[in-house]
Order: C-alpha cells, then sequence, then structure tokens
C-alpha cells in the first residue's frame, strides 16, 4: 500500500501499525523457540522480488520457513487470503503476533513504523528494492537502507554504486540478482495464457508503452515531445489500426494517466489492477519508453527497444548513463511511429541494428546475474541470515 499523507484514513492505519510494532516490540523477549522459521515481506504489492521470493519458500522449503506478507491494505490482503497466500493485515491483532515470532523481514520500497524493529536482537532485515536504472539518488535516501543487515542487488554494477555512492559497507551488499528476473530469463511461462489474463488478443503483435514517474517541478511532461493526450492516443491508435496490433500503456505507479475509451486498439493496464509486470513483458513484443527502468528488465527479452529522447525527469541526475539506452532512440512522433511500424513487421532488423550493443549492455548492467537462479540465491543468503541470528532464550 502505497501511504498518501493527504488522506486522514492512511495516518489511523499507521498508528494502529505503530500500535502493534510497540507490542511486539515489548513481546519478543518472551518468545519461545520455534521448529518453523518466520519471514514477513513487506511492500506495496506482494510482486516482483518478494511474489518470486515468496513462490519459492512455499515450494521449496514447506513448514522450514514460514513465509508471510504484510499489509496495510485491507482490501488487498482479504483479496490475497482468498487466493490462498499467507497474508496478514498490519492494522490487526495478528500483525503483533507475527512480528513477535519472526527473524527476517524482507521489504522492497521502505519500511514505514517497522523501522522501529531494526537493529533489535533476533531480527534480520533485507532489501530487494523494486529496480535499478536511470534515476539518481541522494546519499540520504538510503539513510533507513544502511542499517539493514543486508542488501540484495540486482548485479556487480549495481552493489559498486551502493558501496562507492551511496555508504553502504561492503559486507552487506550481495549482488544475488534480482529474483523478478528468473521469470524474464527462463520464459517458460505461456504467452497466450498471459494474454487471456491481461484481456489481450491471443495472436498478433502488441507494443508496450511504458513511461516512467515524471518528477514534479520539472518541466517534462508524461508524453513526448510536447504532445497532448490526445493527439499522442490519436496518432497510437492510427498506428495500431494500420499494423493490426495492439497499444498497451503501463505508466508508473505514480503517474496520472487517464483511460482512452473509445479507441479498441488501445489497452490500459495500470500497476494497481495488474501487478505482475514481469508477466505483462512476457506477453508483449516492442517496448516504447523513456527512462524507465523497465527497460532493463526488457532488455533480458531480446525483443525490439524503442527509446524516447526527451530530457530526464530526475531531480538529481542519473544513475545509469545516457549510453545505457541500449536500443533506438527516436526524436519525434513521426520518427516514433516510422520505428514502430518497422520493428512491429520486421523484429529481426532490431536484433541486426542493436542486438550487439544489447548484449553489450546486458553484460555491463547484470553481469553474471541474470542466469535464471537469482531467486535460489536469495534463498541461500535467507537460510545463512536466519542461521546467523541469536536465538530465543526460552524453549
Amino acid at each position: 500500500m502505497k501511504i498518501d499523507k493527504r488522506k486522514p484514513s492512511h495516518w489511523v492505519q499507521l498508528l494502529l501499525f505503530a500500535a502493534q510494532v510497540a507490542i511486539a516490540i515489548v513481546l519478543r523477549p518472551f518468545r519461545r523457540r520455534g521448529t518453523s522459521k518466520h519471514v514477513v515481506l513487506y511492500g506495496h504489492k506482494l510482486t516482483g522480488n518478494l511474489w518470486a521470493i515468496y513462490q519459492h519458500l512455499v515450494a521449496r522449503c514447506g513448514r522450514d520457513i514460514m513465509v508471510t506478507f504484510l499489509t496495510m491494505d485491507k482490501p488487498y490482503h482479504r483479496q490475497l487470503v482468498a487466493q490462498g497466500i499467507a497474508s496478514v493485515s498490519a492494522t490487526s491483532f495478528a500483525c503483533q503476533r507475527l512480528l513477535r515470532r519472526t527473524e527476517v523481514i524482507i521489504s522492497d520500497h521502505g519500511l514505514h513504523v517497522l523501522s522501529a524493529l531494526l537493529g533489535r536482537p533476533g531480527i534480520g532485515f533485507v532489501d530487494v528494492w523494486h529496480g535499478f536504472g536511470f534515476k539518481g539518488h541522494h546519499y540520504d535516501d538510503f539513510r533507513v537502507l544502511r542499517r539493514y543487515d543486508e542488501v540484495w542487488v540486482d548485479s556487480p554494477l549495481q552493489r559498486s554504486f551502493y558501496v562507492e555512492h551511496f555508504g553502504f559497507a561492503p559486507e552487506r551488499v550481495i549482488a544475488t540478482g534480482y529474483a523478478r528476473i528468473d521469470a524474464l530469463v527462463r520464459r517458460v511461462a505461456d504467452r497466450v495464457a498471459l494474454r487471456r489474463r491481461f484481456g489481450l488478443p491471443e495472436t498478433g503483435k502488441v507494443v508496450l508503452f511504458a513511461p516512467t514517474w515524471q518528477h514534479a517541478g520539472l518541466g517534462c511532461g508524461l508524453f513526448p515531445f510536447d504532445v497532448s493526450p490526445e493527439l499522442f492516443y490519436a496518432t497510437m491508435a492510427a498506428f495500431a489500426a494500420r499494423t493490426d496490433c495492439v497499444f498497451v500503456t503501463r505508466a508508473h505507479l505514480n503517474a496520472p494517466i487517464r483511460e482512452v475509451n473509445s479507441e479498441p486498439r488501445l489497452r490500459f493496464l495500470p500497476f494497481s489492477e495488474h501487478p505482475d509486470t514481469e508477466a505483462l513483458l512476457l506477453a508483449c513484443d516492442v517496448l516504447l519508453a523513456d527512462w524507465s527502468s523497465i527497460v532493463f528488465d526488457w532488455l533480458l527479452l531480446d525483443r525490439p527497444a524503442i527509446f524516447l529522447d526527451v530530457p530526464p525527469p530526475f531531480p538529481v541526475g542519473s544513475t545509469l548513463q545516457p549510453r545505457h539506452r541500449y536500443g533506438h532512440l527516436v526524436g519525434s512522433m513521426a520518427e516514433t511511429v516510422q520505428a514502430l511500424e518497422r520493428y512491429v513487421g520486421r523484429p529481426d532488423d532490431y536484433t541486426e541494428r542493436f542486438g550487439a550493443q544489447a548484449a553489450l549492455i546486458r553484460q555491463e548492467v547484470f553481469g553474471d546475474c541474470a542466469d535464471g537462479y537469482a531467486t535460489q540465491r536469495c534463498v541461500k543468503c535467507l537460510e545463512a541470515l536466519i542461521a546467523s541470528l541469536p536465538k530465543p532464550l526460552r524453549q
């Protein structure tokens, strides 16, 4: 759940959550040793790295490691429970019972009031940040994360940024690879089934438009080249009709793009309704993006990527650089349509022109971590961390 500080109800939920954490802190010293180890996953949604780790622990570790997703979003909690997924509401009394016996908390987007547990004996913290890409960061952005026991990162390159630029202790940053990218490397999912899930045609080409969050105050628009939303989508609808394809918009979680309902070839699949980004990527054929970190997940699929030549929207500069934009760069709407038509019809043209460059960027960005075994490495690190924690005194 993403906290909206303008909503009083969110403040109430935070206070209730804080009360559960406070009770857990008081009662943790009296917890008993158990035969099972307890791991809590915490984030906006049970997706990405958290979902990959959850699935692996449930399938491979059984009752040795009990894994639970903790959320402040009550409707989402009920939805997960209905699907048979272990979930606990952060504002319920069950929250303190869970936190009382938890060995490790794994988060992918901050902690909120759970930060009160940092540094306390018998509980470890792991970060599996949700993305690594162009966005720059302040040193202070990672003030809380530097207190974590371990940070599992996407690659040796990302590890070097954390250590050299953001002040992390080297022994705490481990290049496991992101668990969520295993699905993109292995590609074992049925594309037809994935398209059915998203309401997309089973056959034909699908273009994915994935703009990043345009940070406030930088004068950047959500749509490229200063075109209006109406003109942009009218142009894309005409392109889709000519090429018999579907144009899908998947905006950043914070991006307020409204849906256009009048064009059947335009589809809008927001994160709030379709959080499984990896599945969506596997279902698509061509990517149109600006500075979104999604382009590096897409890189693992060896499919055409078209980059919009627009100013970066990040207030703190860039982490990765413009040279890491490994695909076809376009500087106008006319060039965008021309590139889309070319690669929708002839994807081999893209491979011939950009394949070697993309392979070099892939090796630089991921190193040897994009091998399909990142989840297994994460779980091995988890087991080692649990084994290193001090044990409860009571039998």
